[in-house]
């Protein structure tokens, strides 16, 4: 989005399409509503952009992204209101910048282009069943295609399907596949499905998946999942958002710490 233009969005926003007694609160409006968007930003030469931005220059250029965000969400002063990433790339085409001794670009979720991960997996033991939890999206899409016999039958049955619902069979339909190439049990809990066995899991057995997420004294667990935390001290609406997150259906395996 050219700098000419009052904020980096497509020129059809600025085009008029209402009655023309409201033309004029048109441009107060449009005002407002473009001042939320960032400004655009002045033409790079493509040949520059290539000679001078390097791979090291983008490592820097990317870290700003994360310097920035986090001024932002915890009202740091030195957040800067007209962040502009093009305005960034120009200014280190012109002037690259360095990379000082302190400056600390790497974590365990910031990709680094210039370093090499070393990640480490364990083997995954053999397939000894698989669980489907049944959730309004699956149970639907297996009832509907269960009704239809041809396969043209299943082929329209599946075009009036939604997407979440087409993606939540395909994913069953994936792990399903995998148990029964092993010759191994496929168990449905939390509802039923067409074709499969359910079951409802005791509290016994609740608590005996739990337990694979206790954290050990050396800091490992059994199964690996997100911890997330949301500092409701700064912002109270995170203590309402945490518990909607934890509601979720198969939010998957994590804990939700709330700080007050």
């Amino acid at each position: 989005y050219p700098d000419t233009l009052p904020a980096a969005v497509s020129k059809d926003y600025m085009d008029f399409q209402g009655k023309e007694k409201d033309r004029k609160y048109f441009k107060e409006n449009m005002e407002t509503y473009l001042s939320q968007f960032p400004k655009g930003a002045a033409p790079i030469d493509p040949q520059q952009l290539d000679q001078y931005f390097s791979m090291e220059q983008y490592v820097i250029w990317k870290a700003k992204f994360q310097n920035q965000t986090t001024a932002v969400i915890t009202g740091d002063d030195n957040a800067n209101d007209q962040f502009s990433p093009a305005e960034l790339v120009k200014n280190m085409v012109l002037s690259p910048q360095t990379q000082p001794d302190h400056y600390n670009i790497t974590s365990d979720f910031n990709f680094n282009v210039l370093q090499d991960v070393d990640t480490t997996t364990s083997p995954a033991g053999p397939i000894i069943g698989a669980i489907i939890a049944v959730t309004p999206q699956l149970k639907a899409a297996s009832e509907a295609l269960a009704k239809a016999k041809t396969l043209r039958e299943k082929a329209e049955a599946l075009q009036f399907l939604t997407e979440s619902q087409k993606n939540a069979y395909a994913a069953a339909s994936s792990v399903a596949n995998m148990a029964k190439l092993a010759g191994k049990p496929i168990t449905v809990i939390g509802g039923s499905l067409p074709g499969f066995d359910t079951v409802e899991p005791n509290e016994d057995q609740v608590k005996q998946a739990l337990s694979a997420m206790d954290i050990q004294d050396d800091g490992t667990s059994h199964l690996n999942y997100y911890i997330q935390v949301y500092k409701a001290a700064d912002y109270p609406v995170y203590a309402d958002y945490a518990i909607h997150r934890a509601s979720e259906e198969l939010a998957g395996p994590r804990q939700i710490i709330v700080t007050k």
